[in-house]
């Protein structure tokens, strides 16, 4: 049976399209403090940034003949960079060229965040700082397959790098940003080839082009789009907060509204740890894709503790009933972030502003709540540790 806008789900609905979503943010940012940083790897694999003379194997070769023992990682440290750089600067001075040569380790974060999928792997990255490699031109090379409309869309993203230095880590990048403004447009079977041209001197620098070569691949349909909104909306119709019906050319997520909508009502119903899973099944023999939600909702939490910094007790006597939820109660993180205008609208608690510190205990399903304040003249900013 459709949904009707009357219904208490719609209006729950209705206040996660007002603002309510942003917590998924916060709260997720939440999620990742509060926990020892991973240890930095002894070793590391190392890259190429911009040696446009050579192949990455072609000069991982030569830098093996020049360093005893080397293989496909070093330790990140001065001693064994230095020996990488040195061997760099005398490979490019063998070309008469005087370099001066970088090497830049990755960061904690990137060791430890998930990557997107096809993206660089960390490593201790190998750059010219100069002489400067410059991008002069991208040459895109025709497709006689490609629809003529196409043609603007797929050089957008890669004309933006002309006149900008040379990197090779940026060739992933423009590669996805292509494949996204195509996936748009319904094209999910893109295929991008990016070489370098060679390097020409101009100059105090040197200038390549980038020679692109793109295959959109035939224009997809949407077969089906079916969506499971768990526990809270068992045998609900979710089709009118789809944004994308069957038979349209796919163009995007159907589910980016609805996702929004069904995290904030799992969460103000006390599921912090709600995941949906959107993946898309495509058919490539005859270019259509189904879509598919799935919602787990993780367990209810309780709230377990309510601890409050940097106020008097007249001032936390006043913000504990402003917040909403007791300990014991369902955790709602709508009155959490609700919390922020009770405030500010408080002449007790009059310039204030507060983070807070969601602290979960799965096995047990509650949760630990810290509001730390403090004072403030920016009246609409939000804060999560």
């Amino acid at each position: 049976m459709r949904m009707k806008s009357s219904s208490s789900f719609e209006n729950l609905l209705r206040r996660a399209i007002f603002g309510v979503t942003a917590i998924f943010l916060v709260s997720h940012a939440a999620a990742q403090t509060g926990q020892a940083p991973p240890q930095y790897p002894s070793r590391l694999p190392y890259a190429f940034s911009n040696f446009v003379w050579w192949s990455d194997d072609a000069l991982r070769t030569l830098l093996k003949e020049r360093i005893s023992g080397l293989g496909d990682e070093i330790a990140p440290n001065r001693v064994d960079e230095g020996k990488v750089r040195d061997a760099l600067t005398a490979i490019l001075k063998s070309k008469g060229i005087v370099a001066e040569i970088q090497s830049v380790e990755p960061s904690n974060f990137s060791l430890s965040a998930e990557r997107a999928l096809g993206s660089p792997q960390p490593a201790i990255v190998f750059s010219i700082e100069s002489p400067k490699i410059m991008v002069d031109q991208v040459v895109l090379s025709p497709n006689p397959s490609a629809r003529e409309d196409l043609a603007p869309l797929l050089g957008v993203s890669f004309h933006r790098s002309e006149g900008h230095p040379y990197a090779s880590g940026q060739d992933w990048l423009l590669r996805t940003n292509a494949q996204r403004d195509l996936a748009q447009k319904g094209y999910l079977d893109v295929k991008i080839d990016i070489k370098h041209g060679d390097p020409r001197k101009s100059g105090d620098r040197f200038l390549v082009n980038l020679e692109v070569s793109i295959d959109p691949g035939p224009q997809y349909r949407i077969s089906s789009i079916t969506g499971d909104g768990g526990p809270l909306l068992q045998g609900r119709d979710l089709s009118s907060h789809f944004t994308a019906s069957a038979g349209q050319v796919a163009a995007g997520d159907p589910f980016a509204r609805l996702s929004a909508e069904l995290r904030a009502l799992y969460a103000h119903s006390g599921y912090a740890d709600v995941a949906l899973h959107t993946v898309p099944e495509l058919d490539h023999e005859h270019a259509l894709v189904a879509y598919r939600l799935d919602l787990v909702p993780g367990p209810v939490y309780h709230l377990r503790t309510l601890t409050v910094h940097n106020l008097s007790a007249e001032q936390e006597a006043e913000v504990r009933p402003l917040l909403g939820i007791r300990p014991g109660d369902v955790y709602d993180e709508m009155a959490v972030t609700g919390l922020y205008q009770k405030v500010a609208a408080d002449p007790l608690l009059a310039g204030y502003n507060f983070s807070f510190k969601p602290a979960r205990d799965k096995s047990s399903a509650q949760l630990d709540l810290t509001l730390d304040f403090f004072k403030s003249n920016i009246k609409s900013s939000v804060t999560v540790h």
